[in-house]
């Protein structure tokens, strides 16, 4: 083979592999993951998990949607949203956080369900700590709320 062929040669087989490499990490970009690997693939629906949350309290989950809200504190917290409702995602043994800006983003949550009782002071906590500040002297009293706890999340940029 001629040297001009084989310098061809390897330029052609060095974009493609540099080309595949960018393509990898361009993929490998588009999803960030905090805490533990979901396991999960087939999501239960926003509304079925609000409607029959001690149906599924004792078992894990997969929740999909947008993040409407994230603690703007440290990222200890994000709200879910399906467009019509929400649900308040806490983290595992406060083991894990995510970026304070990943409000509008889609995610992928993974743990189980929890019917609490909010006092009236972490109800407002979690009011201050919201990027859309819903006035926390607005709260009154105990908040029944359902909850979710993600062993795993994904963020889909």
């Amino acid at each position: 083979m001629p040297r001009f062929l084989r310098k061809l040669h390897l330029l052609l087989v060095l974009s493609c592999v540099l080309s595949l490499n960018a393509t990898l990490s361009a993929k490998e970009a588009s999803v960030r993951t905090f805490g533990k690997p979901l396991s999960i693939k087939k999501a239960l629906s926003l509304q079925e998990a609000l409607q029959q949350p001690a149906k599924y309290q004792e078992q894990k989950v997969l929740l999909e949607g947008k993040i409407s809200d994230v603690c703007q504190m440290k990222g200890c917290w994000l709200m879910l949203s399906d467009g019509e409702r929400a649900i308040r995602i806490k983290f595992e043994g406060y083991s894990f956080f995510v970026p304070k800006d990943s409000r509008g983003k889609k995610v992928r949550a993974e743990g189980r369900l929890i019917q609490e009782t909010l006092s009236q002071d972490m109800a407002r906590h979690f009011a201050e700590e919201q990027s859309t500040k819903t006035g926390p002297s607005q709260i009154k009293g105990p908040q029944r709320v359902v909850t979710f706890e993600a062993a795993g999340v994904a963020i889909l940029d």
